[in-house]
């Protein structure tokens, strides 16, 4: 089954447990744990070292997130000294959230991600809702956004605009075939997850190299076609300017407070989208040496690596464009390179971005699949999603066996494993409930709305989960913790957190609106199922 970290920009998948000897605290995900004595058992097979878990943190948060989201944050603040600063405070805050989630990791014997600690402190209901928010909202909106920037990364490549409902077309036609390939197999998702991974660290070290390039360039010669645009070596980095946002330009020097509050909590959702990944803490921890000594370094390691990686692809953006085309598109990357080093650069990182954003839905679509499965066998959702492969390639035969490969099933046949049956072992219903989600996001949303919507969908739970965990330093103190940051991390994580999702809510009312419909609809669904 899928642990449930949200890629996007990263995402693994894991086998989540219970809670012991409490039906009411069940994850959506998996069977029930054993023991403390399992628990201990499993530390002597733990693999990843300090240096291990480093590489996977930071392959992890790594993803096409960059590629895209500085429009948002570029947008939304009024200078790109701001800008910086923005994304400097979002690597904060995902650290602090890191170290949160590998406190959770390192002290309870569960391996669901989120769902399995929501389960654990708040019950059966807070799980379900988890599930039924990243199935019906997160899931599919964050898939809609990576197909639109795949979209918006091709028709950057043509030198005249391409018509909205083109780059609808693109990014609806990109999608659904990216489900169809995922829907064949699981080992060709997994293989294809897999092999992204080095495109999208190619991608951001070009862009970087873009950035260094061109300041050399100015450096030998100033007036070199290769420099860049000029704004960056003539004009002051923390001097307001005007912004486009959603079609309209904002004036910063007459803007409230209030106002200013809800543009900064845009745009630090733009920088947390890039930084997504860090939850999957709570998996390293689980599977690390020693984590009370080598967790703290992997971590802190990891985030300062990709927090100066985004520095240093911002930069490069900020270097290589004028300033007032930063958050003119949603592919940036591919602006950038392309109107500094030709259009074959910008062909190029086309591709590459494209590439890599369909990674990052490869590893959505297999998350969001197997979560509707699970959702599906615990009768929360209809039986027919859980159903796997093709229903006419099955084979019946009489029950003549009593082979672990044969399962026996209430109407008296039995149905060969699905690995000797088929490779087409998929679950297509799963898989075509998420496509039809997400094309309707697709259609419906825009790159900004559907990021400010992801955002809160997710960071409600992320900070649910983290009080949590302040939750059972008080509920159990005595419980083992290998690994326990300050007490001020996750405190401020869920301050700071809690204002973003609150302050985002009354900023984007449409989006809030939809997620609170949807809570009410699982919250309902959850109570009459449990009745």
């Amino acid at each position: 089954m899928a642990s449930l970290a949200p890629e996007r920009d990263g995402d693994h998948a894991g086998q989540a447990l219970n809670k012991p000897n409490s039906s009411e605290t069940q994850p959506l995900l998996g069977p029930s744990s054993s023991t403390a004595s399992h628990h201990s058992g499993e530390s002597a097979t733990k693999q990843l070292t300090a240096r291990h878990a480093f590489a996977v943190l930071v392959t992890l948060q790594i993803g096409s997130g960059i590629f895209a989201s500085p429009s948002q944050v570029d947008s939304n603040v009024p200078s790109p000294g701001a800008a910086l600063v923005v994304w400097v405070l979002g690597g904060l805050l995902s650290w602090a959230g890191a170290a949160s989630f590998a406190e959770l990791g390192a002290a309870i014997p569960l391996n669901g991600g989120m769902q399995a600690y929501l389960a654990y402190v708040y019950g059966d209901t807070m799980a379900f809702l988890m599930a039924w928010i990243y199935i019906m909202a997160a899931k599919p909106s964050a898939m809609a956004i990576q197909s639109i920037v795949i979209a918006e990364s091709i028709g950057s490549i043509s030198s005249s605009p391409t018509a909205a409902w083109v780059l609808k077309l693109i990014a609806a036609l990109t999608f659904v075939a990216t489900v169809l390939v995922n829907s064949i197999n699981t080992k060709v998702t997994l293989r294809l997850s897999e092999s992204f991974t080095g495109i999208k660290l190619m991608t951001v070290f070009l862009v970087v190299i873009g950035g260094l390039v061109a300041v050399i360039a100015h450096l030998v010669n100033p007036n070199s076609s290769l420099s860049g645009g000029e704004d960056w070596y003539s004009k002051n980095w923390f001097t307001t300017r005007s912004t486009s946002y959603e079609g309209h330009t904002i004036d910063w020097t007459s803007m409230s407070t209030w106002d200013r509050y809800g543009h900064y909590s845009a745009a630090i959702y733009g920088g947390l989208w890039a930084y997504d990944g860090w939850d999957n803490a709570n998996v390293v921890a689980s599977e690390i040496r020693h984590p009370g000594q080598a967790l703290p370094k992997a971590i802190k390691a990891a985030m300062v690596v990709v927090l100066g990686s985004y520095e240093l692809v911002n930069l490069a953006y900020y270097i290589l464009l004028p300033w007032s085309t930063v958050s003119s598109s949603d592919a940036v990357a591919v602006v950038a390179l392309g109107s500094a080093f030709g259009r074959w650069a910008g062909i190029l990182v086309s591709i590459l971005v494209a590439v890599s954003c369909a990674g990052s839905i490869t590893s959505n679509v297999f998350i969001v699949g197997r979560l509707t499965v699970a959702a599906s066998e615990r009768e929360y959702l209809p039986a027919i999603l859980g159903e796997r492969g093709l229903p006419w390639r099955q084979t019946q035969a009489p029950i003549q066996s009593e082979d672990p490969g044969i399962i026996t099933q209430a109407n008296g046949i039995a149905v060969q494993n699905q690995d000797k049956l088929s490779h087409f072992d998929a679950p297509l219903y799963a898989n075509l409930l998420a496509l039809l989600l997400t094309l309707v996001y697709i259609q419906t949303g825009s790159f900004r709305t559907l990021l400010t919507f992801a955002g809160m969908a997710m960071w409600l739970f992320y900070v649910s989960t983290v009080f949590g965990l302040l939750i059972l330093r008080r509920r159990e103190p005595e419980l083992h913790r290998p690994y326990k940051p300050a007490v001020i991390l996750p405190t401020i994580f869920v301050v700071v957190g809690t204002l973003l999702v609150f302050r985002s809510a009354i900023f984007a009312p449409i989006q809030a609106g939809i997620l609170a419909c949807l809570l009410i609809i699982g919250t309902l669904i959850s109570k009459l199922r449990t009745r």
